[in-house]
């Protein structure tokens, strides 16, 4: 049975977690800390003016049933994925797709995700551009091995709310990181170990693929991909 958590309700979140129940995923978990704001609508098409002040997680997750998926197909959690909450949230996970729209909790799902052997792909969006990242815990490299650390200040760094984002681009890569999660729990991953670029989605939505190789030393992933390749 799969079970992907999505984390995030936001700009990716909402049309990722579309995408995958529209695909008939038996187990969908939304994970989101936040409420609805009336900022969010631009980008956040599954939000309305009604749900202004509720839960991200609980808004999705109806609408989500209301757009046809089963209510016992879809969970909401509202809560903040972290260290703390990591455990729990990942039990009986088969696939994790993070997006959050802040570094911290990215590298949160990297390091959790990599030490309970769960695969997950990780996407960001901002302005016109995106990424997606797809790891297999033990067969690649992670978030890590990419970006080795979150920068000192997540407030220092760019982010939707400042720096803006074409509602579109959501779209196109949430669609990408939809399809690279549902590759992933069916067992498929050739789309892992990449790093899907989208340089100007205004202009050119395809993705240009970089493969990428674990990093020597990845505080993450070092110990956990010794031991995959040493039992096989």
């Amino acid at each position: 049975m799969s079970r992907i958590v999505v984390i995030g309700a936001g700009g990716l979140g909402g049309p990722i977690a579309y995408a995958l129940a529209g695909a008939g995923v038996e187990s969908i978990v939304i994970v989101d800390d936040d409420v609805v704001e009336l900022s969010n609508l631009q980008r956040q098409v599954q939000f309305t003016t009604a749900d202004i002040g509720r839960r991200k997680a609980d808004a999705l997750a109806a609408e989500l049933v209301r757009r046809g998926a089963a209510a016992d197909r879809i969970e909401a959690v509202h809560a903040r994925f972290d260290a703390g909450t990591a455990a729990s949230l990942l039990r009986g996970a088969s696939v994790v797709v993070d997006g959050s729209d802040n570094f911290a909790t990215k590298f949160a799902v990297n390091d959790a995700c990599v030490a309970a052997g769960v695969p997950f792909v990780v996407a960001s969006v901002l302005r016109y551009t995106g990424q997606i990242v797809a790891v297999v815990p033990g067969a690649t490299g992670c978030y890590r091995c990419l970006f080795e650390a979150p920068p000192p200040d997540d407030d220092s760094a760019d982010s939707c709310a400042f720096a803006g984002v074409l509602g579109a681009a959501c779209a196109v890569v949430a669609g990408h990181a939809a399809r690279a999660a549902l590759a992933l729990a069916a067992g498929h991953a050739s789309a892992a170990g990449r790093v899907l670029v989208f340089e100007d989605i205004a202009a050119d939505p395809a993705p240009r693929s970089v493969s990428f190789r674990p990093r020597a030393g990845c505080r993450a992933c070092g110990s956990h991909r010794r031991t995959a390749l040493e039992a096989s």
